[in-house]
């Protein structure tokens, strides 16, 4: 973000590196202190999957497949929650309140204030993949290979940068009072309105395409093998484009006006 600056002498690599990570581990420590965001975040994937994705799962009485497909697209669904809301909400808030202005005044290395967010997301994401990896495993009658499990997670981790990208652009541009809403409506539109747990017809399946929880569960599709549509290459290129552009909106607004 190019309003947050350090005009101060150059830093040694070993001193910035380690300031980037002081910074990342408080953010995480605060918000993991705080119930109110951390208990919605790492709790509501592991409940609706546990839910959606088990009890209603029969014990396993499904078609072939039926698991699996479950537990990828709850995947898609918890690695979201972190980047969408922590910096949705949060960015929203510390804007309202004047941090963002306050920071520039501080010796802070360049973009550590997305950075510690950006790693705080990694943080929370990781731990919400190895909860639904356990519950797939013990309960959810998960088949994929242990190697497979790691490839989804790693693909996965991927799923943070756009759900970030998208959580900054709320968080820039909406006021403090209504981003939890719009990030709620929008965690929730796209997990449903993709497809991610049941087969969508008509309109909504001509349109799926535009929402990129879509295209990050084709990549989570691929990596499990399972059956996918369209080019790898092109969802990962619509991810990675719809970051960039999202994000580059939403510096300029908060280079104007933090």
């Amino acid at each position: 973000m190019t309003a947050i600056l350090d005009s101060g002498p150059k830093m040694s690599v070993a001193r910035l590196l380690g300031a980037y990570l002081s910074d990342a581990k408080y953010e995480s420590l605060r918000l993991l202190r705080t119930p109110a965001f951390s208990v919605p975040i790492l709790a509501m994937p592991i409940l609706f999957y546990s839910f959606f994705g088990v009890v209603l799962n029969g014990g396993g009485h499904r078609p072939p497949g039926f698991a699996d497909m479950m537990f990828v697209g709850w995947t898609v669904y918890g690695v979201m929650g972190p980047g969408l809301f922590g910096f949705g909400i949060l960015v929203a808030v510390e804007r309202n309140m004047g941090l963002l202005t306050f920071k520039r005044a501080l010796p802070m290395p360049t973009g550590s204030y997305l950075a510690a967010k950006l790693m705080m997301a990694y943080v929370f994401a990781i731990v919400v993949m190895a909860m639904l990896v356990t519950a797939g495993l013990t309960m959810g009658h998960v088949t994929l290979a242990p190697a497979k499990l790691i490839t989804v997670a790693a693909v996965m981790s991927l799923g943070v940068i756009p759900a970030c990208a998208i959580g900054l652009f709320i968080g820039a541009w909406a006021p403090a009072s209504s981003a939890g809403a719009i990030a709620n409506i929008a965690y929730l539109g796209m997990a449903f309105l993709s497809g991610l747990f049941f087969p969508l017809s008509g309109f909504l399946h001509d349109i799926r395409t535009i929402w990129p929880t879509y295209h990050l569960a084709q990549l989570a599709h691929a990596a499990a093998g399972m059956p996918t549509e369209g080019s790898l290459v092109g969802h990962a290129g619509v991810l990675a484009a719809m970051s960039g552009v999202l994000i580059l909106l939403a510096s300029r607004k908060l280079a104007r006006r933090g």
